[in-house]
């Protein structure tokens, strides 16, 4: 009964761990991904026209101060130079439904065969950058 008790509460609180499903990428997130997508080639959206129009694809579910504060982490995004910048954009690239969600508000180039998606919290994965080496 105990070992149940335990579970159950272990459950419980996993649960409540997890981000809602419809709630938007943290805003430090959701810049690096925005400056990604334009870094990886994952759509046709340049360098300069994702950081003069990135707020486009955000528009409604950010607030101003989250808005302008995203910049410097789409102009991170747009930098990167990580010793696993394959995989990183691998990833990025491969979330094809956010990343049209990005491409089509922007009236860029989306990937062919996939709908549009929220950039979620709980959904989005984002390669941490290695540098150095042998980091296995």
């Amino acid at each position: 009964m105990n070992k149940l008790m335990v579970l159950l509460t272990v459950l419980s609180l996993t649960g409540c761990a997890l981000p809602p499903p419809d709630q938007p990428a943290h805003p430090s997130r959701m810049g690096r991904f925005l400056g990604l997508v334009s870094q990886c080639g994952c759509s046709d959206i340049g360098p300069d026209r994702m950081l003069a129009e990135y707020g486009k694809a955000v528009a409604g579910r950010y607030g101003e101060a989250d808005i302008k504060s995203m910049r410097g982490y789409v102009d991170l995004g747009l930098s990167e130079k990580f010793d696993n910048q394959l995989e990183i954009c691998a990833e990025a690239c491969g979330q094809s439904c956010m990343v049209n969600a990005v491409a089509e508000a922007m009236g860029g180039r989306p990937i062919a065969g996939a709908g549009t998606c929220l950039v979620s919290e709980r959904d989005l994965h984002l390669t941490v950058g290695r540098t150095g080496g042998d980091w296995d």
